[in-house]
């Protein structure tokens, strides 16, 4: 029998945040981990060719010069570090036109006006409001428990705040259309907004400030994903905590309704004398931990969950050379761009493509987005080489079954890299070294979070988003039973991306409740009056 002050079920980025956070406090922590690695979604591996490195999942780390761990924890001083493109997103259509956002708001603009100089001018005015004005507010609202809608209304009561809250009357599409008046614009907005998943359901505009101050801030990890949780697995150890992997939780003990430990699939009991941390997903959270002790309530969302039309699948090449995209002739400037969309040309090729993910089919307009990372970042590649991938939406279960991904593997490999070959003019036998296809059922098979192959570990829809994330009664990481934290990506309003937000909160929440002595600052809360 083994004791620790905390002990954190799963490791992955946001598990690995609450526990640098809590060991920088002065607690012991143990962090046990099913697989044999850390990381979670943040995996970086070699399944195609040696030296060819392929982030599995996690990419596009969207507004790290904000995340307060990036200074908290001194990441830095532990291997991590990031790189942020001058040329940030490319979106190239079917006539060979495109639109380029840079870095350099002015630069963006002019390239949006070139389709509409109206759409260019509320692009600026919608930049420097969210990006600049509104950035602290942002940053509170991401890196705070979620606050009751009431509460919230009356903390950003001011005219910004008000206008801040009423996108929230929109769906995606509607605030795409509120905003701009261009097709190209539109889709490429839309399809920027969708980036992260997100679904056109009623009340999904409330995301839409963020998504606009995030999209010139995408950055990508030196060397790959996994060298973010492998930088947070040294704070920790360099604390006195560690890393156990190749440990599968199978109960989280409660005690006279306190959580005191857990139980391993060995029948080995590990002990936890002041805190149970799971950053596992919220169902089998509470699941392990006993259904009893949660409300009704609870317990019929949590076994309702809705884990998304959209799954993960990824196509990812080995090359000798990056791709170029047809449109370089309309703007030289899209083979510079860090994250590229293809195949749609307006939001009702968007929304087709949705439909089909609901219904369960192979799409028949096949959209996304992706990268070449290693002309970014020379470390993806071996010398005289180059990495790159693309995500299209597409369903868990595919035109019957979701075995069909394996069954049919070859086919849709063969029929995504023929859809990108329409954009782009060298991707052929000559510069193609290997292909690797990611399917739902290898996310699930990596990482048991994503069920499904649900990249947000569940649907970024309004009545699983903000305070209602994973339900009113945990949205704080607290939970009905004593000592039992949840830091997960299907907890806190801010849950399902690459932000460390979680584990940051819930950190904090133990903070509070132990009466430790903080190394860090907490993010204010959020407030706007002006």
């Amino acid at each position: 029998m083994t004791s620790y002050d905390g002990v954190i079920i799963g490791a992955g980025h946001n598990s690995l945040v609450m526990a640098a956070y809590l060991t920088r406090a002065g607690l012991k922590i143990a962090v046990l981990e099913r697989n044999d690695r850390v990381g979670g979604g943040c995996t970086t591996e070699e399944p195609a060719l040696p030296g060819y490195r392929f982030n599995i999942h996690s990419n596009f780390y969207m507004g790290f010069r904000h995340a307060p761990f990036m200074r908290d924890l001194e990441l830095y001083r532990y291997g991590f570090s990031f790189v942020e493109p001058l040329v940030q997103q490319g979106t190239t259509f079917s006539d060979g036109t495109c639109i380029v956002l840079h870095q350099d708001l002015e630069a963006s603009c002019a390239a949006i006006a070139r389709f509409s100089k109206r759409d260019a001018d509320t692009f600026r005015e919608l930049s420097l409001r969210y990006d600049q004005e509104m950035r602290p507010l942002l940053t509170s609202l991401r890196y705070n428990a979620p606050l009751p809608p009431d509460v919230l209304r009356d903390r950003l009561s001011g005219p910004q705040g008000k206008e801040f809250l009423s996108h929230g009357r929109f769906d995606l599409f509607g605030v795409i259309r509120h905003y701009f008046e261009h097709e190209r614009v539109r889709t490429m907005f839309a399809a920027l907004m969708h980036v992260g998943t997100i679904e056109n359901a009623p009340g999904a505009g409330a995301l839409f400030p963020g998504s606009m101050a995030a999209v010139r801030a995408y950055t990508l990890p030196v060397g790959g994903s996994a060298s973010f949780t492998r930088a947070l697995e040294r704070v920790l150890e360099a604390g006195g905590s560690r890393v156990i992997c190749n440990a599968d939780v199978r109960e989280i003990v409660v005690e006279n309704g306190r959580a005191t430990g857990v139980r391993l699939d060995t029948g080995e009991t590990v002990r936890a004398t002041r805190f149970v941390a799971s950053g596992i997903d919220a169902p089998t959270t509470m699941r392990i931990s006993g259904e009893e002790h949660y409300s009704q309530s609870v317990r019929d969302k949590l076994k309702n969950w809705y884990w998304g039309n959209h799954s993960s699948v990824t196509l990812h090449l080995a090359l000798k050379r990056p791709p170029t995209y047809r449109s370089a002739a309309y703007d030289p400037e899209i083979g510079k761009a860090f994250n590229i969309f293809f195949g749609m040309d307006s939001l009702d090729d968007i929304e087709a493509s949705f439909h089909d993910c609901e219904t369960g089919r192979f799409p028949s307009i096949l959209m996304g987005n992706g990268a070449c990372n290693s002309a970014v970042d020379p470390l993806y590649a071996p010398a005289e080489g180059h990495v790159a991938f693309w995500w299209p939406f597409a369903p868990y279960s595919v035109d019957g079954s979701p075995s069909n991904w394996d069954d049919r593997a070859e086919d849709y490999a063969a029929r995504l890299l023929e859809h990108w070959r329409a954009h782009s003019d060298n991707l052929d036998g000559d510069n193609i070294r290997a292909s690797h296809l990611a399917t739902p059922l290898d996310y699930e098979r990596l990482n048991v979070n994503m069920v499904q192959g649900a990249a947000r570990m569940g649907a970024w829809v309004p009545s699983q988003l903000g305070y209602n994330r994973p339900h009113p009664e945990l949205s704080g990481t607290r939970t009905p039973i004593e000592g039992l934290y949840l830091c997960g990506s299907s907890t806190t309003g801010a849950g399902g991306g690459l932000n460390g937000a979680p584990g940051y909160i819930a950190a904090n929440a133990v903070s509070d409740d132990l009466g430790l002595v903080r190394t860090w600052t907490p993010v204010p809360a959020p407030e706007w009056t002006h």
